[in-house]
């Protein structure tokens, strides 16, 4: 963004920034409650305040710098902004969102709005992906639609979305601006905050007239591991960015969708903001779908079985350097699954191969059975996983080997031959190496090193990991369900679909209970 303009000048502002995030997965068995973001992330007012800025870690133990502390800087930058603190929740990602979690949510981002008095705009930090029990419409559209009813006649909202959003026009009409990541895993929020927030602020001072197009295309999988600087991604996503080097061009998003929701209308989506040149939106938004599109055929890597992807661990030259990532495909807790899988634990359990790996899995009962034990205190145990999952029960002969409690629940560590679990009482997602470290275990030394994260993990294992497998089972992510499901408007690669233009019409228009 070489031409970067501050937003200086013009009237005073006061603007209200938050945030209500959560990506939900329909297949997971546990409702998402009120705890689980009190667990993660609940702030408010001056703890907000506080905690978006600079010196303090806005996602405590995720990441410091998130989407309100870029939309504070940029607000700093142009000058003459009263940053107003509403309410920020998030969650990891589970299952949908339980209907009283949600009324709570929104309920303290309006009494925020409410008490903040008069403002000229408002920035919202949002997934894209939520799903609401029992609601029949995107949550996001009610969080827009409700926020909006409170605000003053020519106040504007700016919305960020994560990269996996399901775009809607819910998301898309009821918001002045939409913002989406352009990283993947996603080291760009803060960025992605700033980039709301100067935009939002200029369209306020009259500097720049948001107008926009957007496409939907019949696609749920594609792009291979759909990481942005990797290929195939890696040179739409050089293209997508270079675009906001044109002073006409406000922004350019691509959503590659989160697809464990039962949303009826499910695709990829690109959107792209122009400076009152609505032909320029419209064209742009049109080649980046064909871009995205042409990668549609390129699939993510073929899936091992956990005997398979063992034997290739113990195999493996490169766990001589670190471990090897074993990325547990169909449950990813980072996608909302619940992390209660027992393939690789029973496997392990048959034929460990002599190979130390490092296992997470959420099993709440076998967690209450163990946790007063003494550490060095064996017992037979059954590992049964996640209640409701439908695992495979898994007897072992375990060592408890140590406890920790946290912001991420309780977690036992129970040895079992070469092998260790972490057993915990909330959806593990131990994606850095403290989280084994807190156990007495030093990821490094692994042979392997279970993931239940599809990207993010490779942050904090860039200098680690070297060898990564990803292992299918059945569970709440897994791809086959993703391919197989029925949908609404055909879409690939379940359905043979020649082109997107068709569809595109149909699955913008969408419909009420999308999210039923």
């Amino acid at each position: 963004m070489r031409h970067l303009e501050p937003g200086r000048g013009g009237r005073p502002l006061r603007i209200g920034y938050g945030r209500i995030f959560h990506e939900a997965n329909a297949f997971s068995p546990l409702l998402t409650a009120q705890a689980d973001f009190e667990r993660l992330h609940v702030l408010e007012g001056a703890a907000l305040e506080r905690a978006t800025g600079l010196f303090q870690p806005e996602l405590l133990s995720f990441m410091p710098h998130a989407e309100l502390t870029g939309f504070r800087q940029a607000a700093r930058l142009a000058g003459e902004v009263t940053q107003v603190p509403l309410f920020s929740a998030m969650s990891v990602p589970g299952g949908p969102l339980a209907r009283p979690c949600f009324d709570w949510l929104l309920d303290r981002l309006l009494a925020g709005i409410e008490r903040a008095g008069h403002l000229d705009g408002v920035y919202l930090a949002l997934h894209g992906s939520m799903q609401v029990d029992g609601l029949d419409e995107p949550p996001e559209g009610v969080i827009l639609r409700r926020v909006r009813a409170l605000l003053p006649p020519g106040a504007m909202i700016a919305a960020s979305y994560d990269l996996h959003a399901n775009l809607s026009a819910h998301l898309i009409d009821l918001a002045d601006l939409v913002i989406g990541y352009r990283s993947n895993p996603h080291w760009d929020l803060a960025p992605t905050g700033f980039r709301a927030g100067n935009r939002l602020i200029r369209a306020l001072r009259g500097q720049c007239k948001p107008t926009r197009a957007w496409r939907k295309l019949p696609l749920v999988l594609g792009g291979g591991v759909t990481i942005d600087f990797l290929p195939p991604m890696r040179s739409i996503f050089r293209w997508m960015k270079g675009l906001e080097d044109d002073r006409r061009v406000l922004s350019a998003s691509l959503f590659m969708v989160h697809p464990y929701t039962t949303a009826e209308d499910l695709g990829w989506a690109t959107h792209v903001c122009t400076d009152n040149d609505p032909a320029l939106a419209e064209r742009l938004a049109e080649e980046l779908a064909d871009r995205a599109w042409s990668q549609r055929n390129k699939q993510a890597p073929d899936a091992l079985t956990p005997a398979e992807a063992l034997d290739v661990v113990a195999s493996s030259r490169w766990r001589r350097l670190g471990p090897v990532t074993l990325v547990d495909g169909d449950d990813i807790v980072g996608a909302g699954a619940p992390g209660g899988n027992t393939w690789i634990a029973r496997e392990l359990a048959s034929n460990d191969r002599g190979l130390k790996v490092l296992v997470p899995v959420h099993d709440p009962a076998l967690l209450q059975e163990v946790w007063n034990l003494p550490t060095g205190t064996r017992r037979s145990l059954v590992l049964r996983g996640t209640p409701g999952y439908r695992m495979p029960e898994v007897p072992l002969e375990a060592r408890v080997g140590g406890q920790v409690e946290g912001e991420m629940g309780r977690v036992v560590r129970l040895d079992v031959g070469s092998f260790h679990l972490a057993i915990s009482d909330v959806p593990p997602l131990p994606i850095h190496p403290s989280y084994w470290a807190r156990l007495g275990l030093d990821a490094r030394k692994a042979d392997a090193v279970v993931q239940k994260n599809f990207f993010h993990y490779r942050m904090f294992y860039l200098t680690t990991s070297f060898q990564h497998l990803l292992v299918k089972s059945d569970g709440a992510t897994s791809l086959e369900r993703v391919r197989t499901r029925a949908y609404r408007v055909p879409c690939h690669p379940g359905a043979q679909v020649e082109g997107w233009r068709g569809a595109d019409p149909e699955l913008r228009r969408g419909r009420l209970g999308a999210n039923a």
